[in-house]
């Protein structure tokens, strides 16, 4: 009893100064007691007029990170875990059943990711044969890993191989992961070979295994950090064969189970080793790199999410890394294994960040001058492109950041649209210049042949903001210096998307289908009325047309097809982002 009351004085005096931390509106008016005075056996303690400020300048509180790997960022009880040993004891594990017996659920969700009749299913029959296992994991790193990189391979390897040989004897979620990896491994091989039945039905096979083993391992109620690389794996190359909106709704959970183990928070607030920092960061970074492209898909605003403060994983081979490192890893002025993501990653961070700071901003240019040069200085300058995964980083990053280059300039035609500015043709040609580039980029990523064992990740990168203000442009401009550029573009793209080969190019592919249709006979149209214009010219002899209709550059007042008035469709007339205004706008149209 005495170490019961001892222990219990020392949380109230805990819980005391948690709550003393930041002053009420009682306590500021002295509108009734303190709070002190309502813990029994309590001295009042004199604090110093600064200490409120003090508690205001105190960095806030990371949340509590569990040995099970569980996160709690709820400020009390994480707080009280912190400084009580016994109370993080009781916090188990639902995994390690075994060591401490809990009350079952009632009902189990888990059928989101597999359904119960899967286990019926003899897990041996998913597996491949040992040698075409291993002949899958090496296609694994020449052709996934160095793209999505969220393993350390020196020591993950010898777990995958443990899953090999001895699937029974691994953890579920060990499971997962290598069926992740025999999945992302088939789905590049079939990339190279559509009809190949054979690989349609170990695809399938190995997504069962996928789904199966999570259900095993629980994934909704425990995930783990092997879970969610195996989850990151499967949604990347998930994208390849389905491109409906199950691919949001799975990476939605995706984000809810890392959040629940805290990844979101970097592993130093909790002394994690390195190691275990850089895979968690890497975790992160590739989930939330991926939130923006998989919203780009279904033309669908990303909500504002936690992004907590991990921080950005550093550049680093995967052999600079080590559980027994005694010197920590730095990050290298070189490339490196982590160098491909790392652009993707800072690249989508950077961008919301350069769109918030834009606003209002008196020289936006000098922004986005400095965000180009951040990003090559750190990675780009370093590519060999005589180096496959080199050239594709290096070409990536230029796509993406003329894109985003594009996506600011659109919007700041947008803006001067909005208040009855002047738009400046000229300006507008620079800015489809600059689209028609991205978009050329693009279609060398998948035409280089030294990229042909990237090129299943190309097939899913459909450019819905470039192909949109380019096509969007050519209704209002059919003639212009970049057009004839613009057009070869586009017909370029859709000759690749059209190929049997090409995987569905989601949803919002038959908005631009039928922005290219109305393009195409405006410029007819156009076309029509120009040379109607110089048979006119020849046989009156210089003379002007005296109905009214023009023939400029569709800056003017042209009516080029009937129902369809130009002078509402200029470059700022639409938010790109917002594809239901867009698909409204073009059935009105049609």
């Amino acid at each position: 009893m005495t170490d019961v009351a001892t222990r219990l004085e020392q949380l109230e005096h805990f819980i005391g100064a948690m709550i003393n931390e930041r002053p009420t509106s009682l306590d500021s008016q002295n509108q009734g007691p303190s709070t002190s005075s309502l813990l029994p056996n309590r001295r009042p303690e004199s604090r110093p007029p600064s200490s409120y400020q003090a508690a205001a300048d105190r960095p806030a509180h990371k949340g509590f990170l569990g040995k099970d790997g569980r996160y709690i960022n709820e400020p009390l009880l994480s707080r009280v875990l912190e400084k009580e040993q016994e109370l993080q004891s009781v916090i188990g594990s639902p995994v390690d059943a075994s060591d401490s017996p809990r009350r079952l659920p009632v009902l189990r969700a888990d059928g989101l990711i597999a359904h119960p009749l899967l286990t019926r299913i003899d897990s041996q029959d998913l597996f491949p044969s040992c040698w075409q296992a291993t002949s899958l994991w090496q296609t694994f790193l020449g052709r996934v890993d160095p793209l999505i990189k969220v393993l350390h391979v020196p020591t993950v390897q010898s777990r995958i191989f443990a899953a090999i040989n001895r699937p029974d004897s691994v953890r579920a979620d060990e499971r997962a992961l290598l069926f992740a990896v025999l999945f992302a491994a088939t789905t590049t091989l079939l990339s190279d070979d559509t009809q190949n039945e054979v690989l349609h039905a170990d695809l399938r096979r190995y997504q069962h295994g996928i789904e199966l083993s999570l259900y095993q391992s629980e994934f909704l109620d425990a995930p783990t950090l092997t879970s969610l690389q195996a989850m990151v794996i499967y949604q990347a190359c998930f994208r390849f064969s389905n491109s409906g909106r199950s691919g949001w709704t799975l990476h939605g959970v995706t984000i809810r189970a890392a959040q629940s183990i805290g990844l979101q928070r970097d592993g130093k607030h909790f002394k994690l080793p390195q190691l275990e920092c850089e895979l968690r960061r890497r975790t992160w970074g590739n989930i939330q790199s991926a939130d923006t492209r998989v919203a780009e898909d279904h033309g669908l605003i990303v909500p504002e999410n936690d992004y907590g403060d991990t921080e950005t994983p550093l550049n680093v081979d995967d052999l600079s890394l080590s559980d027994t490192n005694i010197t920590p890893a730095v990050s290298q002025n070189r490339w490196t294994d982590m160098t491909f993501s790392l652009i993707v990653m800072e690249i989508s961070r950077r961008r919301t960040a350069l769109l918030r700071n834009l606003v209002g901003e008196d020289d936006p240019e000098r922004l986005i001058a400095e965000f180009k040069a951040t990003i090559e200085e750190k990675y780009l300058q370093h590519a060999d492109p005589d180096i496959p995964i080199q050239r594709f980083g290096l070409l990536l990053g230029r796509l993406l950041l003329t894109k985003i280059e594009v996506c600011t300039r659109q919007k700041q035609l947008q803006s001067q649209g909005l208040t009855a500015c002047p738009l400046s043709h000229d300006r507008v040609q620079e800015i489809l210049a600059q689209a028609c580039y991205a978009m050329e980029i693009g279609i060398e990523m998948h035409s280089n042949e030294l990229l042909l064992g990237f090129r299943w990740l190309t097939t899913t990168f459909t450019q819905y903001h470039l192909l949109t203000f380019i096509l969007w442009n050519l209704c209002v401009s059919p003639t212009g210096p970049h057009v004839e550029r613009a057009w070869r573009a586009i017909d370029m793209q859709f000759n690749l998307t059209d190929d049997p080969s090409w995987p569905d190019p989601g949803p919002k592919w038959p908005i631009i289908a039928q922005l290219r249709d109305k393009a195409r006979r405006i410029r007819q149209a156009h076309n029509s009325i120009e040379r109607s214009a110089q048979i006119e010219i020849v046989h009156e002899n210089h003379s002007v047309r005296a109905d009214g209709v023009g023939i400029g550059t569709g800056t003017g007042g042209s009516r080029l097809e009937a129902g369809f008035n130009i002078d509402s469709w200029d470059p700022s007339f639409v938010d790109f982002s917002d594809w239901s205004s867009l698909a409204q706008s073009l059935s009105l149209l049609a």
